[in-house]
């Protein structure tokens, strides 16, 4: 080590070069570094989600939840099994050990849930997809006064757009209904028809879903058969027909009930200076650069804001990459700090 020390003392340009080759890459490294404000972080665990259209929360715990349960309950590396039911929807969430060989873990309960044969026949597929941690850096404020479908239209559209511009991967909506369709039936319209509001519930039921009917095999390929006939506006619900009359007439909803297009209670909506706004969330990805596709989405909103619709306005509400630039200065001017002294003591 004595000797190693004295060769460095006596051959001061070797020494002074390897510092410099030292600093270099120190610089290069800097500037190669992923920037991120909160790095994204994989755990081991999904999620099973099951759409089911029109069903109660007790139907989707009992014949779809509860049978997914069963069927991982005896699966290995499980640390914990959580589930959710509600209207159309079911969730089922599993966390695995984290020793655990992720990938094989999750293809086998993919196995596991496909092979369940007594699910109803009339839900989506399955899907089963890892947890990610994804944060949002970037707010942008879609508002005006416009009504709520037409924003939800115009958000629906810039979020498309913002999801292919360079840098940018994922982009969320928030401050969104979902759009709903209620049918309000009138109790002296069944009355007058001599009908019950289960036959009118049924006939609902019955006449509008989407139903896979299995799959054809040919010689060019496989084609999924689907049953497509989900009533979707106001108009379509209310031709559907509940009863034929003896004359060869048909009663429909329409003639029971009034039909309303809107949306569904929800009180989570944003607004902007008085007026209401839908919020395009951009959120993090494991390889994103965050300064570069901040100034992508601000140079998008420069553009696009002159091509909007009469009266909507595309605001930056936050950008987390400023602060990102903030740390990165000090961390810079620190760097700078030290190099000065170091050299002002070696000189």
């Amino acid at each position: 080590m004595n000797r190693l020390i004295e060769w460095w003392a006596r051959n001061s340009v070797a020494a002074n070069l390897l510092m410099v080759g030292i600093f270099v890459a120190g610089v290069i490294g800097f500037f190669q570094l992923e920037r991120e404000m909160d790095p994204q972080v994989r755990f081991p665990g999904l999620e099973i989600e099951v759409i089911w259209p029109g069903a109660a929360p007790q139907e989707v715990e009992e014949q779809i939840v509860a049978r997914i349960e069963e069927s991982v309950s005896d699966m290995d590396a499980i640390e914990w099994v959580r589930s959710s039911s509600s209207e159309g929807y079911g969730g089922v969430y599993i966390l695995a050990e984290q020793q655990v060989d992720f990938t094989q873990f999750m293809n086998d309960v993919k196995i596991r849930v496909d092979s369940i044969s007594s699910f109803p026949r009339d839900i989506e597929p399955p899907k089963v997809r890892q947890w990610v941690n994804r944060n949002e850096f970037i707010r942008v404020a879609v508002h005006g006064d416009l009504t709520e479908r037409e924003l939800k239209r115009l958000a629906e559209q810039l979020r498309r757009e913002a999801a292919v511009l360079p840098a940018i991967t994922v982009v969320e909506l928030f401050g969104v209904r979902r759009e709903e369709v209620s049918i309000q039936v009138s109790e002296e319209a069944l009355r007058r028809y001599n009908m019950s509001f289960v036959e009118v519930a049924n006939a609902i039921r019955n006449t509008s879903i989407n139903q896979s009917s299995g799959s054809v095999r040919t010689d060019v390929g496989t084609y999924q058969l689907k049953v497509r006939s989900q009533a979707d506006t106001e108009a379509e619900f209310a031709e559907i027909i509940i009863r034929q009359t003896a004359d060869g007439g048909t009663i429909r909803v329409g003639d029971v009930a009034t039909v309303i297009d809107g949306f569904e209670d929800n009180p989570i909506l944003a607004t902007l200076n008085g007026e209401p706004a839908v919020l395009l969330q951009v959120m993090t990805t494991e390889t994103m650069d965050i300064v570069k596709a901040s100034e992508s989405i601000r140079e998008w909103i420069a553009k696009r804001q002159d091509t909007l619709p009469a009266g909507a306005q595309l605001t930056l509400w936050t950008d987390n990459a400023d602060d990102f630039r903030s740390r990165m200065k000090t961390i810079g001017n620190s760097a700078a700090m030290g190099l000065f002294l170091v050299m002002l003591f070696l000189v």
